[in-house]
């Protein structure tokens, strides 16, 4: 059995270097509708046979470029949300300060992000537990920090492959079970 994940295509959303939080969010809100850069995916010759993928429009377009059948939308995996860690109204902080501070309050469970590591892991569960199992090849189309978390819960369920710690957009990653 093969289950294959893949990242949206890269999104064209341009951001300030420097931002408040209520900039940070604006951000973020814009990026959540922006258009994707469309580029070729090597799927390996892999017949899939059957594709979920987020019900975000930059997972959609992706999943219909690279797949041709027909395609699962589930909200189960949408993209973690990456709040603001503080709230500013004059003080601005780099870009990736927003990014990797937002992602370090989601771990160490901060109340400032709406989704805690364990709904995170739950909403996970919840999708790999109603899948098709029957099939023989999966393929996953979703966002890159849950495609991070993803893979942690793919081993625990006896799946081997390559641990990814830089997701990349629009690349094919894959996980098999004897």
């Amino acid at each position: 059995m093969k289950i294959g994940l893949v990242r949206h295509f890269k999104v064209h959303c341009p951001h300030k270097r420097m931002m408040t939080s209520k900039e940070f969010r604006e951000w973020s809100e814009k990026y959540e509708h922006s258009k994707v850069i469309k580029k070729p995916v090597e799927m390996y010759g892999i017949e899939w046979d059957i594709c979920y993928c987020s019900d975000l429009p930059r997972a959609v377009t992706t999943a219909k470029e690279v797949y041709s059948g027909n395609i699962y939308f589930d909200k189960l995996l949408r993209e973690v949300d990456n709040a603001p860690f503080i709230h500013t109204e004059r003080l601005k902080l780099p870009f990736e300060i927003w990014h990797i501070c937002g992602r370090l309050a989601w771990f160490f469970r901060s109340k400032s992000q709406p989704e805690s590591i364990q709904g995170t892991r739950k909403r996970i569960n919840q999708f790999l537990d109603k899948i098709d199992w029957e099939k023989e090849n999966i393929l996953i189309v979703f966002h890159g920090f849950m495609l991070f978390n993803f893979q942690r819960e793919l081993r625990k369920r006896g799946f081997h492959g390559t641990n990814v710690r830089h997701v990349k957009n629009g690349f094919l990653y894959e996980y098999t079970k004897e």
